[in-house]
């Protein structure tokens, strides 16, 4: 006797945005017995991707569990006597209601046990996959079925890209992470395609730019299994002309800053000063403007908006930063008195050193000062921004970070202002920073780059701009899209992709 073991896995497929933090809806979940009849006194478990927090009740009468949840959230779902691994989404639908019903027989963790290997049958397999090449390389988009069938899941993947629409020709991997065992083939022109991977491995789905995009899960199983996934990905050919353009942004964006640099240099020689001077005669007309102008200012609005107490500051002080120095400057000045336990760190991407030796971690031109008064600070400011142009477009944020966290004294809030229009040379590091990081991102006009959000993301953090708070950035997940300032930005494989 064989049984027919079919389950969906669905990526991406439902956009909810992320929104207000107290938007609450109504969940009702509904279990059904498939010969008729509901599974009443049957536990409920909720546990949230995000912050693991668990909502657990028993089905009623009517086999009816009615939960009231954040929206905007995903949750895996266990039921007592249910066996098969299930997630809930919940949209953006404050004071809604939302319904899931689970239709299933009484005897299904019977039947699982039934239906499941012994011991002997699932060493056959382990053994049969040892004599599998490394990669199998598939000329089709559809995997001729292997002789062994009962030692296979089969896999009916989907891919679409942001438009919905079919992902054709995207070259596409499936590895086993305990056999590290590949296929490799392609989608057909409806973003297709069907291959048969062993049972009993979890798997990777990997991309030429995105190694490990999802996983899946197989097991040892008498019955045949029939794998449904479909995913949204951005695409390869896609993914390239982005890079291209993003290239010509940043080469644009560093010839900009060298004439920048030249024409500061030709002013200092003129003027017959020494560059730590000059910066701070730029500096000090900075701050004559401020002051002289009702224009709101980026730091100090924010400030306002956060009243985040005992900061540590990390201030990038590289390219066009000087305007914001200067606010940061003003802000002090005028709250000095009651910010007792401020300190900050300068960062200049590595003193003026050669851009071919600026290593991940050790860069340099990372400078530490706690509290002094306003005319130390401004002299500290400019030793630093004299001390280093930053060269090429990227700077060294997480190092900056990671050695202020380290430097500083106990803090309360991590605050990074940033400048938006340069990409972050050392985000690979961003795994040894836990700190939460507000990220306040100075020049911003059109788009935030990836970087910023997934530090932000990755930390529990936030993002801030003249006009937005985004606060609850962290609790997004795969699929999910943000909005900030018009720009809609969707979480993929781990990065945020602007949406056109």
């Amino acid at each position: 006797m064989k049984q027919l073991i079919t389950y969906s896995i669905l990526f991406f497929t439902t956009v909810y945005s992320i929104q207000a933090q107290d938007c609450m809806l109504n969940l009702t979940v509904t279990l059904e017995n498939i010969n008729g009849g509901v599974f009443k006194d049957q536990t409920v478990t909720l546990t949230s991707k995000t912050d693991e927090k668990t909502y657990q009740l028993q089905s009623d009468q009517n086999g009816q569990a009615l939960f009231n949840l954040p929206c905007n959230a995903v949750f895996d779902i266990k039921i007592s006597n249910y066996t098969r691994k299930k997630v809930i989404e919940t949209p953006n639908l404050n004071g809604g209601t939302l319904t899931r019903t689970f239709t299933y027989g009484s005897n299904m963790a019977a039947m699982d046990k039934k239906m499941a290997m012994s011991g002997a049958e699932k060493a056959t397999i382990k053994a049969h996959v040892k004599t599998l090449a490394d990669t199998l390389f598939l000329k089709s988009s559809v995997m001729k079925t292997p002789k062994n069938k009962s030692y296979y899941a089969v896999v009916n993947l989907s891919i679409k890209d942001l438009n919905n629409g079919p992902l054709a020709n995207e070259i596409t991997t499936i590895t086993g992470e305990s056999s590290k065992k590949s296929i490799k083939t392609k989608t057909d022109k409806n973003g297709r395609l069907i291959v048969y991977v062993p049972k009993g491995d979890n798997y990777t789905v990997n991309f030429t730019y995105n190694k490990k995009y999802a996983t899946f899960d197989t097991y040892y199983t008498k019955g045949s299994s029939n794998i449904r996934l479909e995913y949204s990905y951005l695409g390869t050919k896609e993914i390239e002309r982005r890079k291209k353009e993003e290239a010509a942004r940043i080469a644009k964006e560093e010839l900009r800053l060298k004439e920048e640099e030249a024409r500061f240099k030709t002013e200092c020689e003129r003027l017959k000063l020494t560059e730590e001077e000059c910066r701070r005669k730029e500096l000090e007309g900075y701050i004559d403007t401020i002051n002289n102008n009702a224009d709101k200012m980026i730091i100090s609005t924010i400030f306002e908006r956060n009243p985040w107490k005992n900061k540590l500051i990390v201030c990038d002080l590289t390219g066009s930063m000087s305007p914001y120095v200067a606010e940061l400057s003003v802000w002090y000045n005028l709250n000095l008195l009651v910010e007792k336990n401020l300190q900050f760190v300068f960062f200049n991407d590595g003193d003026n050193k050669e851009d071919e030796e600026k290593n991940i971690g050790e860069t340099g031109g990372v400078y530490y000062t706690s509290s002094r008064n306003i005319s130390e600070l401004n002299g500290l400011v400019s030793k630093v921004s004299a001390s280093g142009s930053g060269g090429d477009c990227e700077e060294n944020d997480l190092e900056a970070l990671i050695k202020g966290t380290k430097l500083a004294k106990p803090f309360d809030h991590l605050v990074l202002i940033a400048d938006s229009n340069s990409p972050v040379r050392d985000l690979e590091l961003l795994s040894n920073l836990t700190t939460p990081v507000h990220v306040i991102l100075c020049g911003y006009e059109d788009f935030i780059l990836n970087d910023y959000l997934k530090i932000a993301w990755k930390t529990k953090g936030s993002i801030h701009t003249i006009e937005e708070d985004i606060v609850n950035i962290y609790r997004m997940l795969e699929g999910q899209n943000i909005t900030i300032d018009s720009k809609t930005y969707k979480l993929m494989g781990g990065d945020f992709i602007k949406l056109n």
